[in-house]
Order: C-alpha cells, then sequence, then structure tokens
C-alpha cells in the first residue's frame, strides 16, 4: 500500500529513524501523513512505541539475585 508516496514497507524501514527524530522534515511531514492514511500502519506504530515502553520498564527492574545465579549457572552449563 501506498500513501502520499511513501509505501507501508518504506515507513517500517524508516520507524527508527522516524522515531529518534532522525528524518528530514520532509520526510518525517510524509511519513506522518502515511502513518494518518494507513489504520495498518498507524496500529503498528502504536504498538512498537507501547513494546519500547514495556522493555524499558522491564530494564529498569532488577533481577532478584537468586535468580541472577541460577541464570548465570544455566548460561554456563549450556553455552559454551
Amino acid at each position: 500500500m501506498s500513501f502520499h508516496g511513501v509505501s507501508c514497507k518504506h515507513c517500517v524501514d524508516l520507524l527508527v529513524d522516524y522515531l529518534e527524530g532522525q528524518l528530514a522534515p520532509e520526510h518525517e511531514k510524509a511519513l506522518d501523513d502515511h502513518f494518518m492514511a494507513c489504520p495498518p500502519c498507524l496500529d503498528f506504530l502504536d504498538q512498537y512505541r507501547a513494546s519500547s515502553r514495556l522493555c524499558r520498564r522491564a530494564l529498569e527492574t532488577e533481577i532478584p539475585q537468586v535468580m541472577a545465579d541460577k541464570l548465570d549457572e544455566f548460561l554456563s552449563k549450556h553455552c559454551k
């Protein structure tokens, strides 16, 4: 699918740059226009943002020491 000269694949390919503000203003505008006209891409963008927030929150939580020790033991045994 293509809206305003931007394909859905192009949106996905540029998603990280888009979210990090690394695109030229005209490219960012083209993606904004595409997202507003393409519900599947807008849903993908929303899910990507939600996943990113969830991962950040998960990384803020420290693993209990007992679990960290068991994980180290498991990795030592199985990842040589």
